[in-house]
């Protein structure tokens, strides 16, 4: 994290209010799509607004874009990089992350933990949601929503970051690897449920498994019959591993999710749901 503290709503450190905060997002960051697709889906939009990055300036870091589109002052943040957000925060350092959330009442960046800001505004801003708003931490299934979320952590979220940055070869090797018996195992579970035959069950092992409550939780989904925060997380990386991150992997270019039916499967229909891919996450992605 670039700040000292992250803050959350869920223990009522922030005050839920909307128009109160501003996301500055990237729809080319998969930490940022993750909040992305709750904030549509939850109906956060107007509460919520957005400052857009496209991509990195001359400062290195994330700018910002003029009322255009274009790279330029962001009217409302009233900066042209995100650093000089950033810079109005006690104890920043650099570099400045996206996702952020900004606190208009003083300026200064108060979130930029994606996973935090996914579970509080499925959570703690309850009461602003549209009518009809999916639950994506229903209470009944948040034993296999903890348990999904940090085996995908270790298995797929952090691994990919590593196994397309990393400099040093053999880590990120190891890490590629770790992403690609996670995918093992989440095909064949998906297989399983939905009575399709898995790809690589027999390369599974006792090690390879997540907590036997996620395992029992999965059906068409990892927690059920409907998409939850798990499925966000999960799917946001398979998202970037599928539309260019694979040909960064250690070897060449790793195998299309094709290779693993029932995760295809999931992740197609997915994709194909309204609100879980927005405007600029597939120009970023060239979709």
């Amino acid at each position: 994290m670039s700040i000292p503290i992250s803050h959350r709503f869920t223990d009522d450190d922030l005050p839920v209010e909307a128009g109160r905060y501003r996301l500055v997002a990237s729809g080319s960051c998969p930490w940022c799509r993750r909040v992305l697709i709750a904030r549509r889906l939850l109906g956060l939009t107007e509460a919520i607004p957005v400052s857009w990055s496209y991509g990195r300036g001359a400062d290195g870091f994330w700018e910002l874009t003029d009322g255009s589109g274009e790279p330029g002052v962001d009217p409302v943040l009233e900066a042209s990089s995100l650093a000089e957000v950033y810079e109005r925060t006690p104890g920043y350092e650099p570099p400045p992350t996206v996702p952020a959330l900004v606190d208009m009442t003083s300026g200064q960046v108060v979130s930029d933990d994606s996973g935090d800001m996914l579970f509080d505004l499925a959570t703690a801003w309850r009461p602003l949601h549209r009518e009809g708003a999916p639950d994506l931490y229903p209470l009944n299934r948040r034993n296999s929503t903890d348990a999904w979320d940090a085996w995908l952590t270790a298995h797929v979220n952090d691994p990919h970051g590593t196994a397309t940055h990393s400099k040093d070869e053999d880590r990120a090797s190891e890490a590629a690897n770790t992403v690609l018996i996670a995918f093992d195992v989440i095909d064949t579970l998906l297989a399983r449920a939905t009575r399709m035959e898995a790809s690589r069950e027999a390369a599974l092992t006792v090690q390879a498994v997540p907590p036997l409550s996620a395992v029992v939780s999965v059906e068409q989904f990892l927690c059920g019959a409907a998409p939850t925060g798990s499925d966000i997380r999960l799917f946001t990386t398979v998202q970037a591993y599928e539309y260019g991150g694979r040909s960064y992997y250690p070897g060449g270019e790793a195998p299309s999710i094709a290779f693993w039916p029932a995760l295809a499967r999931w992740f197609r229909a997915l994709e194909a749901r309204s609100g879980w891919v927005g405007p600029e996450e597939r120009s970023a992605l060239g979709l």
